[in-house]
């Protein structure tokens, strides 16, 4: 910085004009920064607080492109004055390590083990990192406790680095993924179809399957042994090929949003395991990854591999209701004959028991589910449930013990083959919408049943069903509109009552933008309950033939604390809902939160006060704002009152008796203007510079005829006679450019100093006006001051008086009402020369100010 320092001390020395056109580059440039930066920062606003569903990568690239252009700013400002912001580099600094800390590094280094046994040990613990959720909560049942959990295996996220390192395929996904944008749903499936094709295209590098293959000999052999002692028929065992993901049933559940093939051969295990892998960018996979804001890193994929289960019956065990209608005192096992798949994605309603927390062995309630016409099997009775007792109260202690073991309410997969042996296949935690948690805590809070029942509607509020059953609970008002399969999603307006044959995962794509979602068929222990439940989106299900009702576009109220839907907007229930909460942001929304704090937040407000230093810099906002107030002040003191610089300025005749030179910083002339030996104002280009002369040239001025305006107190001081009176050492002057002027305008023994930028951009543009001296008694100068104060602030102007100074700033209007105050400044100081000793009072003053007020309102309303 010392180096730059002399370099700029010799330029002022030896070359002031080039050193002036230096400070304008390096100021525009300033400016350009300021502009990216606003830019970006507006941008990740949009993201954040609307939101825009974008890939986390996205905000990342854009996050990291604005540091970037942070320290660019910087950098300009330091180069205008090199020995003047010490401390700047130091916050950029600061600011820039904290904003690194809540983007996190990614690391994409694929190493090994590409495969891990789910066997009790240390090796498995230190490895959980490279698990994924689902693998991890399985090996924790394993480790921890003595429930019995089918062999397993685990391909790891070192295997699916590994795959997408072979293939080349990361590069590719992570171009592809900058560009998604949910508001472009034919572009999400372009995405997604072709990342999909291009990792089922991919080929499993030889030293990753030499590994894998070996494990699952290891996993055939351990399931061959557990048929042999069940007394089942030896067979080649089929696997279950399940999704692992990192963040997968962690603080986001993705219930249901990945891939799992079921019934896989081993010589189709490849195949099933890319079918894993490209199941992570589905559009209904994204969209949650997306609303969560999770990286691509951050949800690597890991497969989780067991032996399928000829299962007698299967289920899912809530060791606390997610809904708690009996108030923390119960377990909800869901239960159904054979494979849970049915269960899990909604197509089937289950046998339902609920269990006391307190005995096991004691039922508060037993219900079968209704006959439907594809029950599995057809010798079950009506009332008949595919669960025993015994093996229910089973199922209630291992939900109590892995409740314990986890530290929070477990949703727990089970099933039990034909032996009657009971196994755990999947521990996760419950989620709930924020909103039905209690604070600090995992578990449901209780309240009172008083605040927790929703009021009964007035008479005339009609209920259309109310067989329903709630699968996540809150009020909501909308249009119906019905879908028939996914393909309807895409055409689901904003807030609009989805009425669905059934709930499947896939219906995350609306979660977002549905009001709420009414189905003919489900249950809450489905996929989509859950996610519903975590974006506190109101859910009704088992409606059955009800639904024929329920028309399109037909405006009704869904009650899901009750499973009631009402005719019309039943305003009673709304305002109960909006007093139990508002609708919480969303995963996505509350990870951009504080990155916008520290990206966004506006904390330096006043230029002038002592905190507007680059110590009290709390955000990118801060850094930005600090940088482009002292641009524009460097360029507001850029010439000295003896106008160094100015050596090639040509002198400007006009008509007004202003003894004024122009330099020209690029494109405030017009062409040919550089052959001219004296310049005219038809030559000047500069839209500030002509706003100006407008108002010095307006008809209500009257300029003294013989009364040349130049320093003449600098005259008296050193001439002696000897200037010339148009000599540019006493003159007034102008630094143009296209769309920014700085003018001293001297005036006998008074001068103004204006800087003011007017483009296209109003965000950038600017008006800075300092005013001072006067040859008049002391008392009138301030008249005229307080005059000038009067009619600045009528139009928009922070001004402030200090002593025989005053001085004024506007900012950030658009090009015409810029221009229009310069005219206004143009016109006052066309208006006060003398003044300071032709008033006769301040009441004098301000009514001038008040008669100038009123000459500007109207062209002020004009624009």
């Amino acid at each position: 910085m010392a180096l730059a320092s002399i370099k700029r001390w010799a330029e002022r020395v030896f070359t002031p004009d080039e050193a002036v056109r230096r400070q304008f580059s390096l100021f525009r440039e300033l400016l350009h920064e300021d502009k990216l930066c606003l830019k970006a920062i507006t941008r990740l606003e949009e993201i954040g607080r609307e939101p825009i569903l974008v890939d986390w990568s996205r905000v990342e690239l854009l996050t990291r492109h604005l540091l970037d252009g942070m320290d660019r700013l910087a950098d300009r400002l330091q180069r205008m004055a090199p020995d003047g912001y010490p401390a700047l580099a130091p916050a950029c600094g600061r600011v820039r390590e904290e904003v690194e800390a809540l983007l996190g590094q990614e690391h994409w280094r694929p190493k090994v083990p590409y495969v891990l046994h789910l066997d009790k040990g240390p090796a498995m613990e230190s490895a959980r990192q490279i698990m994924g959720g689902k693998a991890q909560g399985l090996a924790q049942v394993v480790t921890r406790t003595e429930i019995p959990v089918p062999p397993a295996l685990v391909v790891t996220t070192n295997a699916y680095q590994r795959f997408l390192e072979a293939n080349g395929l990361r590069e590719m996904i992570r171009k592809k993924l900058l560009t998604l944008d949910f508001r472009r749903s034919d572009r999400l499936e372009r995405i997604t179809a072709r990342i999909q094709e291009a990792i089922l295209q991919g080929e499993v590098p030889e030293d990753m399957a030499e590994e894998v293959d070996a494990a699952l000999d290891r996993l055939s052999a351990q399931a061959e042994a557990l048929s042999a002692s069940t007394d089942q028929t030896p067979a080649e065992p089929l696997l279950a090929v399940r999704s692992s993901a990192l963040a997968e049933d962690g603080d986001a559940s993705f219930a249901g949003q990945y891939a799992t093939r079921l019934n896989v051969s081993r010589q189709d295990f490849w195949s099933a395991y890319k079918d894993v892998l490209a199941g992570k960018f589905t559009s209904k996979a994204l969209t949650y990854r997306l609303h969560y804001g999770l990286s691509d890193a951050q949800t690597a994929m890991a497969a989780l591999v067991l032996p399928m289960v000829e299962a007698k019956a299967s289920g899912v065990v809530y060791s606390r209701d997610p809904l708690d209608l009996c108030k923390g005192a119960c377990l909800v096992i869901s239960a159904v004959a054979g494979a849970g798949s049915r269960l899990v994605d909604g197509s089937a309603v289950p046998d339902t028991f609920l269990v006391s927390r307190q005995d096991p062995a004691r039922f508060l309630a037993k219900q079968a589910a209704p006959e439907q016409d594809d029950r599995p099997l057809p010798t079950l009775r009506r009332d008949e449930l595919c669960l025993d007792d015994a093996s229910a109260t089973t199922l209630a202690r291992w939900g109590l013990e892995l409740e314990q073991v986890f530290g929070c309410p477990q949703d727990i997969e089970w099933a039990q083959d034909h032996s009657g042996n009971l196994m755990i296949l999947q521990s996760r935690p419950i989620h709930v919408s924020s909103s039905e948690e209690g604070e600090g805590s995992d578990v449901p809070a209780t309240v009172d049943n008083a605040d927790r029942a929703t009021p009964q509607p007035s008479d005339h509020a009609a209920s259309i069903l109310d067989v329903g059953t709630p699968a996540s609970t809150g009020v909501a008002s909308g249009r119906i509109h019905r879908i028939s399969s996914e393909a309807d999603l895409d055409a689901v307006p904003q807030g609009a009552v989805v009425l669905a044959p059934g709930i499947p995962p896939s219906l995350v794509q609306v979660v977002h933008k549905a009001a709420g979602v009414i189905a003919e068929q489900g249950g809450k222990a489905s996929h989509f309950a859950s996610v519903a439940r975590e974006f506190g989106l109101p859910v009704i299900v088992g409606i059955g033939s009800g639904a024929a009702v329920l028309e399109q576009d037909r405006l009704v109220t869904m009650d899901a604390h009750r499973g009631v839907v009402y005719d019309g907007e039943v305003q009673e229930l709304l305002q109960w809902q909006q007093k139990q909460r508002a609708k919480p942001p969303t995963p996505f929304q509350r990870r951009m939160a504080p990155l916008l704090k520290l990206i966004a937040s506006l904390n330096l407000t006043d230029p002038e006060a002592a905190t507007f230093t680059p110590e009290h810099c709390r955000s990118v906002h801060d850094m930005v704002r600090f940088v482009h107030e002292h641009g524009t002040r460097e360029m507001f003191s850029l010439m000295d009152v003896k106008g160094r610089g100015m050596r090639r300025a040509k002198p400007l005749e006009s008509e007004i008796p202003i003894v004024m030179h122009v330099l020209d910083l690029g494109d405030g002339l017009r062409a040919g203007a550089e052959n001219e030996r004296t310049l005219t104002l038809e030559h000047v280009r500069s839209g500030p510079m002509l706003a100006v002369w407008a108002g010095l040239t307006d008809k209500d001025v009257a300029w003294s005829e013989g009364l040349l305006h130049l320093d003449w107190e600098r005259f008296d001081q050193v001439s002696g006679g000897i200037f010339s009176l148009k000599s540019s050492l006493l003159s007034s002057y102008a630094l143009l450019a296209r769309h920014y002027a700085h003018l001293l305008l001297r005036f006998g023994y008074h001068f103004a100093v204006l800087d003011a930028l007017a483009g296209e951009r109003a965000e950038e543009n600017y008006i800075q006006f300092r005013f001072k001296g006067g040859g008049g008694a002391d008392e009138k100068k301030i008249w005229r001051l307080e005059m000038i104060q009067a009619v600045l602030q009528a139009f928009d102007f922070q001004v402030r008086i200090r002593e025989d100074l005053l001085e004024a700033k506007c900012a950030r209007q658009d090009q015409r009402r810029t221009e229009l105050r310069l005219n206004i400044l143009g016109y006052i100081l066309g208006r006060t020369p003398l003044l300071d000793m032709a008033l006769e009072s301040r009441e004098h003053a301000l009514r001038l100010a008040e008669e100038m007020q009123g000459k500007w309102r109207p062209a002020e309303e004009r624009s």
